[in-house]
């Protein structure tokens, strides 16, 4: 077992509610998306123990020596789903979207007919997720105003299953200190955000998929790797308290590192990268860009 490597949980109610309020006082996100975000994010509360999964076997599982080399324990491709609760889902993030604003409200009303068709069927839309497949990419093409409604619906359907098995195969991880690449140890995902953690500061990368949270080298780029210190830089913005850009020169990404440790902050990773968007069109205008996509997948 790791003791190392921990799962992230979601953050108390009044924590997440203070991180709303920053962001609603900002003004950068619509309100009427920020009202979907939350109710996404309340649903999925209800469910954030996560239903009953069926892991894999230990001989369906990448070997000690092989994680350690840097292969997830487990392709995405092969990650356990429970298909009943994940479906019993789908159908409520979906009308969330189909209320929302036009294109988005446009768009998931066009995937809830599609769905109804069975041009995706349900399963296979959810399915979809684990594979990185086309169909997410034709949406796009279609819907370029709001081109991630599909794979927002799908995703965040999941995502309490995701957490769940997620928690479980943490368990399955050899014991490290602090890992040595970026990636996700369980499933290969780049992190969302990093997070310096107890009064050392120590970092600890939030995967972008399974929300796994895990300790990384504090002076390395979590994308690619390199540990040469003149090309590590980072910046921050006056308007944002606690929130860093860690940029590489090397691969030209960049990854924005939490550090609440002197503020009366705890973090909130999801509403945190929201909340502090002004560092990302700032990263973008010096040429760099970010490996993932928000929390909820857009």
């Amino acid at each position: 077992m790791n003791g190392i490597s921990t799962q992230s949980t979601p953050s108390s109610g009044p924590h997440r509610e203070s991180a709303v309020r920053r962001i609603r006082q900002q003004g950068y996100i619509p309100e009427d998306l920020l009202e979907l975000l939350t109710n996404v994010d309340a649903l999925q509360a209800e469910a954030h123990d996560g239903p009953e999964i069926l892991l894999p076997t230990a001989e369906q599982l990448a070997s000690a020596e092989e994680v350690l080399k840097g292969r997830p324990l487990l392709e995405r491709s092969q990650f356990p789903l429970n298909m009943d609760h994940a479906l019993a889902l789908l159908p409520k993030v979906l009308d969330l979207a189909c209320r929302a604003k036009d294109p988005l409200g446009e768009s998931a009303r066009a995937l809830r007919q599609s769905l109804d068709n069975n041009a995706p069927s349900p399963a296979e839309l959810l399915g979809y997720v684990f594979e990185d497949n086309a169909f997410f990419q034709h949406w796009a093409e279609q819907w370029p105003e709001s081109p991630r409604t599909a794979y927002f619906v799908a995703y965040n359907a999941l995502l309490p299953g995701i957490r769940a098995a997620s928690r479980a195969l943490a368990q399955r991880l050899p014991d490290v200190k602090t890992w040595t690449n970026g990636t996700c140890p369980i499933c290969g995902g780049l992190p969302l955000v990093s997070v310096l953690r107890e009064k050392q500061g120590f970092r600890h990368a939030l995967c972008s998929f399974c929300r796994h949270e895990f300790r990384i080298r504090r002076l390395a780029c979590p994308v690619c790797g390199t540990d040469e210190q003149e090309r590590l830089k980072f910046f921050t913005a006056p308007e944002v308290s606690g929130v860093r850009v860690d940029v590489c020169t090397d691969c030209n990404h960049y990854t924005k590192t939490l550090d609440f440790r002197e503020l009366d902050r705890v973090p909130v990773p999801e509403y945190d990268d929201l909340g502090s968007l002004v560092l990302d069109y700032l990263a973008r205008e010096q040429g760099y860009s970010r490996p993932t996509y928000c929390a909820w997948g857009f």
